[in-house]
């Protein structure tokens, strides 16, 4: 049975909407990348205590959030970290040598990704899912991923704020809905990393119960 109150935040109603509006006009070195302040801050902390040597980002938009993941690593002494950031539309205006664009499609994660290729990544693994927000592709990459990640890595879903905002029809339940489903089916092996979810109050932050920790492998 689904919990009601699975994703429930403190954030008003009112709030959430302001935000949204500035969070989506807003840029890294010049590129659109759609992040909160609350969950820049959430990287940032994650990421120093982390310090992934691979982030795998399903989603990539304008690219805008590679290059911050990607400048992030460098600040914190992580040399040989790899930014793998793959999208429907790959970004084809943009060359880092720390960041690698790519195809996929989240419907079929399989399509573009062996999972023989995850487990060869170099740890710890940070996987991201930002890509349509869709509940059936959401739960698609988080089984596809499941098979790889091992304890010590983390896997963010985002924006399950969309609930909160009224588009889950739009999103056929949404990021929230998949996260349900997906804790339910995978048992012990995560956990919601709650000093991050509610470090600034109860799921303050876009993505609500999306930041879980892999604790079993």
């Amino acid at each position: 049975m689904a919990d009601s109150h699975f994703g429930a935040t403190a954030l008003p109603p009112d709030v959430i909407r302001t935000l949204q509006q500035g969070i989506m006009n807003w840029s890294y070195r010049g590129r659109p990348t759609w992040k909160s302040p609350i969950d820049l801050a959430l990287y940032t902390d994650l990421l120093w205590e982390l310090r992934p040597r691979t982030i795998l980002e399903f989603g990539s938009n304008r690219g805008g959030s590679a290059l911050w993941f990607a400048d992030m690593m460098t600040t914190y002494g992580v040399t040989d970290g790899r930014v793998f950031s793959l999208d429907i539309h790959p970004v084809d205006d943009l060359e880092d040598p720390r960041i690698v664009f790519g195809h996929c499609d989240v419907a079929r994660p399989q399509d573009a990704l062996s999972i023989a290729d995850l487990r060869n990544l170099p740890k710890p693994l940070l996987v991201i899912d930002d890509a349509s927000h869709v509940m059936e592709h959401v739960l698609s990459v988080l089984r596809f991923v499941d098979k790889a990640l091992v304890a010590g890595d983390y896997l963010i879903v985002e924006d399950g704020i969309l609930t909160h905002l009224g588009s889950d029809e739009h999103y056929r339940g949404g990021p929230l809905a998949a996260l349900q489903i997906f804790l339910a089916e995978s048992g012990m092996r995560y956990a919601v990393d709650r000093a991050r979810c509610d470090a600034f109050g109860r799921n303050v932050t876009w993505n609500p119960e999306g930041y879980l920790r892999c604790i079993r492998d």
